[in-house]
Formats: structure tokens, C-alpha cells, sequence
């Protein structure tokens, strides 16, 4: 495995803070990828000498899961047979518990991923391990379960019950998308999924109590076991971080990892950064990693709580506008690529790397005032924004200037060479790194 040892200022309320050596620097590993064909991904190739972090994506719990892929759905059912309603579920049980991918020293009675973590774990036991429940694609039963506080107790002590018997796990990591709505199932722009404010503030009540009864669960395993276990959540950017309330859940929480990412997407015309570090004058909405990091923490997440997000990925358009500069304001194109890395205009950033360079046809670019590369192919019209070590390591150093809990990213698997992730690491980990 390949080693790397390699502005708009926030609000004035961001101190400069001492030298530490205790920032997360957090993965997400996509179990899903050890199928990629091109470049498989497994959890012999998670970088654990430069993460503290290591997030499972994704798992979930008996409910509707209509709006996931069939392939998910048939999991879900299998997984829950004979299960109560809510109870917390390993969905891709052969990927986590079936696979051999490879010999392991611990005595456990699974192969799978699961057997690759428990060895992950022994090898670097001061590593944290977390299941992360949801994801865009299984968010859906959250908002079902919101509704009874009875089966969100119930998802509580299941959950907790399963990192008990997977002893690796250090917590648990919550990705509903999102309490309050804008999620797959929920979107604001469909009259017939838009929550209602009813339901808006029923859900933020329900989060609180989804929390609370994670937090009183994850104690009484930590007087039987010893050992201090780790609450987290994903947090959505703009409007849907408001829709928390944090100064009652934050107190009982470990980390907060902002989605700072997919501002823009092939998903709408607009085009530009997708994960820009700071907003200016050309961005699109004003928006930038460090507005909406400001926006959390103005809405009571503590910052040294705050996990700033980086993307290991990137999003491109066709037909665009773009003249060869810097992207614009109102800069727009024609549609989003109609080819990616297994999907259409979503971009790993190993595929960018060998793929999509001079010899295609593509121009290099980095935007110095937004710390943003982009990618432009002036024959073909395509624009392509994504994240570099250069964009990687600036976020890292604002990460720590401001006094956030470190930097993460989605997903470990783009960086298989582990650049990004050895200048996360090397920013924020390293004793000889400079402040």
C-alpha cells in the first residue's frame, strides 16, 4: 500500500487554537466496493496508519425501504426474518459475513468484512470502528420510525445490541437523510413528499429522542463492557442542519461530519464546484465548505465537535458554458456527463487521475480564492470539479486553524493509493506538521 508523507476567513468567533494531536481524520468505507471491476476496494486497503476513523456504510433496520434499489430490498427482507419492526440489521450480510477476503488472526465465527474489521481493529486498536445506519438510499425507514417513540427505543437497543456482539465497533455513526426532510424520500421540491411543518418539528423532537435513548443504551454497555463508545451523525448542509436540535442532542454526541460536499451535480444545470473550501463572489449561491461550517456552528454545533468533509470524487457536466477561466456565478451546461466511474457524471478521483488527463483532451485548473480544482475539456465541452491533494491538504489547514474536530471523507475507496487520505493525516496527525 503506497504511503503519502507528503482565503476567506470564517466569522471572528474561530480561534486559532494550539497545536493537537487528537483531530479525526475519518474515512467512510463503502461496503459495496470490493465488487467495483475496475478497482476493487477492500478493507485490506483502508489506510489505518493515517485514519483515526473508520465509518461501515452502510447499515439499517427493518422498514420500508421502497425507494432503494431492488437488490437492497431483497436484503432488507432477508436480513429481518423473524425480526420486530425497527430492529437494527446488517443489510449486505454476504459482503460482511459470507465473502473470503482473506486470512485473519482473530477467532471470530464470520469471514466477510466483518472479520477483516475485527482484524483491522486488533492491528490498531486505537483505531474507532463505526456502523453508520442510513445513507441516502436507506433513510426511508427513519421517517417511519420517527413517528412511534416506542420503535425508535427499540431501533436504540437493537442497534447497541449489534456493535455488542461485533465487539470492533467503538459506536454508532447516524446518516438518516435527514430529520426534517430533503432526503430521497422527502424532497422540498415535490408538493407530494414535502413534509409538513408538523412534521418537521416532529422529527426534530424525534431525533432528540433517537439520541437520547442511543446515548442511555451506549452507557449501560459501557458499565458492563469497560469501555467508552463513540455517538456521531452525518449533518446535512444549509436548511437541513437547522432542523436538529443541537443544543439538546450535541452535549450527548461525539462527532458531527458536515456532508460539505455536492453543492453542484449533473443532477441540474448549474455548474461549478462541488466542494469548494471557501465561497466568493463567483459561487453559485454564495455557496462554500467554510459559509456552511459557519451555519452549523451558528445554529449550536460546537465546532470542536465539527468534522469538516472533503470528497474523494468528482461531478462533471456536458455542453457547458465554461470559457477556460474560473467558474462563474451563473456558469451552466447542457446536461450532467452522461459517463462516469460506474455511473453517470460521478467521477473517482483514481479514474480522474488515469483517465482524464492532457492525453484525453483535459486542462488541469485550480480555483486559488475558492481552493478548488476543476478539469476542462475544451473539444468535448466538459467540466468536471473535484478534489486534490492540493484542495485536501488547504481544508485540513483551515480545518485546524478554526478549531474543528479534523477533516473525513466520502469515500476511502476513490483514494486507493492513499494520497488524500497521508495529507489529511499529515496536516492533522503528524508531530513535526506546522500550525
Amino acid at each position: 500500500m503506497k504511503k503519502i508523507i507528503a482565503g476567506a476567513a470564517l466569522s471572528a468567533c474561530l480561534t486559532v487554537p494550539a497545536f493537537a494531536e487528537n483531530h479525526v481524520v475519518g474515512g467512510y468505507f463503502a461496503d459495496w466496493q470490493y465488487a467495483n471491476p475496475e478497482n476493487p476496494y477492500t478493507v485490506a486497503d483502508i489506510p489505518a496508519e493515517n485514519l483515526t476513523h473508520v465509518i461501515y456504510a452502510f447499515l439499517s433496520m427493518c422498514g420500508p425501504h421502497e425507494s432503494a434499489s431492488e437488490t437492497v430490498q431483497q436484503q432488507v427482507a432477508k436480513a429481518c426474518e423473524g425480526k420486530a419492526p425497527y430492529s437494527a440489521i446488517v443489510v449486505d450480510q454476504k459482503s460482511a459475513f459470507d465473502i473470503d477476503f482473506g486470512d485473519v488472526s482473530v477467532d471470530v465465527p464470520y469471514k466477510g468484512h466483518f472479520a477483516q474489521l475485527a482484524q483491522l481493529k486488533k492491528d490498531h486498536p486505537e483505531m474507532t470502528i463505526l456502523p453508520s445506519f442510513g445513507g441516502w438510499t436507506m433513510s426511508e425507514p427513519f421517517h417511519a420510525m420517527a413517528k412511534d417513540d416506542a420503535a425508535i427505543k427499540h431501533f436504540a437497543k437493537t442497534a447497541v445490541e449489534l456493535i455488542a456482539e461485533y465487539d470492533f465497533f467503538g459506536g454508532i455513526d447516524l446518516d438518516w437523510e435527514y430529520p426534517g426532510g430533503g432526503g430521497l424520500t422527502t424532497s422540498p421540491w415535490n408538493p407530494d413528499t414535502k413534509l409538513s411543518d408538523e412534521a418537521k418539528a416532529s422529527e426534530r423532537a424525534a431525533f432528540t429522542t433517537l439520541v437520547t435513548a442511543l446515548r442511555s443504551e451506549l452507557d449501560a454497555l459501557s458499565d458492563k463492557t469497560g469501555s467508552e463508545y463513540e455517538l456521531s451523525t452525518a449533518v446535512g448542509v444549509g436548511p437541513k442542519a437547522a432542523q436538529i436540535d443541537w443544543n439538546a442532542v450535541a452535549p450527548m454526541m461525539t462527532n458531527m461530519f458536515a456532508m460539505t460536499y455536492d453543492f453542484l451535480g449533473g443532477w441540474g444545470p448549474q455548474t461549478g464546484h462541488l466542494t469548494n473550501l471557501h465561497a466568493t463572489d463567483r459561487s453559485w449561491w454564495g455557496m462554500g465548505a467554510d459559509v456552511f461550517i459557519n451555519q452549523m456552528i451558528e445554529v449550536g454545533i460546537p465546532k470542536d465537535k465539527l468534522v469538516l468533509g472533503a470528497a474523494f470524487y468528482g461531478r462533471g457536466w456536458e455542453g457547458s458554458e465554461f470559457d477556460g477561466t474560473l467558474p462563474s456565478a451563473d456558469l451552466a451546461s447542457e446536461k450532467g456527463a452522461s459517463f462516469g466511474s460506474g455511473e453517470p457524471g460521478y467521477f473517482m478521483y483514481w479514474d480522474l487521475k488515469a483517465n482524464y488527463t492532457k492525453d484525453q483532451g483535459y486542462e488541469y485548473g485550480y480555483d486559488e480564492e475558492s481552493h478548488a480544482p476543476f478539469l476542462w475539456n475544451a473539444e468535448k465541452k466538459v467540466f468536471i470539479s473535484f478534489e486534490d491533494q492540493r484542495s485536501v491538504k488547504a481544508k485540513a489547514e483551515w480545518a485546524k486553524k478554526q478549531g474543528l474536530a479534523g477533516v473525513f471523507t466520502w469515500e476511502l475507496s476513490g483514494d486507493p493509493n492513499d494520497e488524500l487520505t497521508g495529507v489529511m493525516h499529515q496536516v492533522l496527525r503528524s508531530k513535526t506538521a506546522q500550525n
